[in-house]
């Protein structure tokens, strides 16, 4: 069982890497996400390339550019950057579009559950300790997320859920960390934070002042 301070109020828990560990799952949303965009590229006599996956990952390193700086960017503006890479006039429709079927990709498959993580929430809530998740969303959008949630039974674990693409604010933004604190009237220390990056969890958290566990270090658990 995880050693919680006895001052602790809330806990809060990274999505991805943490309670999802999503490897796995993202190597096959990037495959089918590529098939889409051939496929809309056709549909609509877009620019024709090979070069789909290299157009996506350089997305990728533009928005983590952002990222890294706590500035969040809806779903769709990112689906709107990728097109843009292969012709400057996009229809908003072709948007839409390749959206939806992002959107269906990432219901396809479903994410691993940290099984352990799960044993130790049930836990916490027998001692009528609040958890939350904060979490960065990316291309995956929050109803997604949610969705995700309510589908391997995470949804309800949680006293509160928050996701950058609703509140306009990500990791490692210390702004999204004094969102509960402020909610809950806590002081920063009696919120513990558990994630897996050392940037966007552990140093962006402890900046504000909460206690942290890092989930890959073995020895807190």
């Amino acid at each position: 069982m995880l050693c919680i301070m006895n001052d602790i109020k809330v806990i809060s828990f990274d999505l991805w890497g943490t309670l999802f560990d999503d490897s796995d799952y993202i190597r096959e949303l990037e495959e089918k996400r590529i098939k889409a965009c051939i496929e809309i590229s056709k549909k609509y006599n877009l620019l024709q390339t090979d070069n789909w996956r290299e157009i996506i990952l350089n997305e990728r390193r533009d928005f983590q550019k952002i990222e890294r700086k706590g500035k969040c960017q809806d779903h769709k503006v990112r689906i709107k950057s990728i097109l843009l890479k292969v012709n400057r006039n996009v229809n908003e429709d072709v948007v839409e579009e390749l959206s939806s079927l992002f959107e269906e990709i990432s219901l396809m498959y479903m994410p691993i559950v940290n099984q352990q993580l799960v044993t130790y929430i049930k836990e916490l809530r027998k001692k009528l300790l609040p958890c939350i998740i904060l979490s960065n969303t990316g291309l995956i959008s929050a109803e997604v997320i949610r969705k995700l949630l309510k589908r391997t039974n995470l949804y309800n674990l949680f006293d509160r859920i928050y996701l950058s693409e609703e509140i306009g604010i990500c990791k490692p933004s210390i702004d999204i960390f004094k969102i509960p604190i402020i909610e809950y009237s806590i002081f920063p220390h009696q919120m513990l934070h558990i994630g897996d990056s050392d940037f966007f969890d552990i140093e962006a958290a402890q900046k504000v002042g909460c206690r942290t566990i890092k989930w890959k270090d073995k020895k807190n658990i």
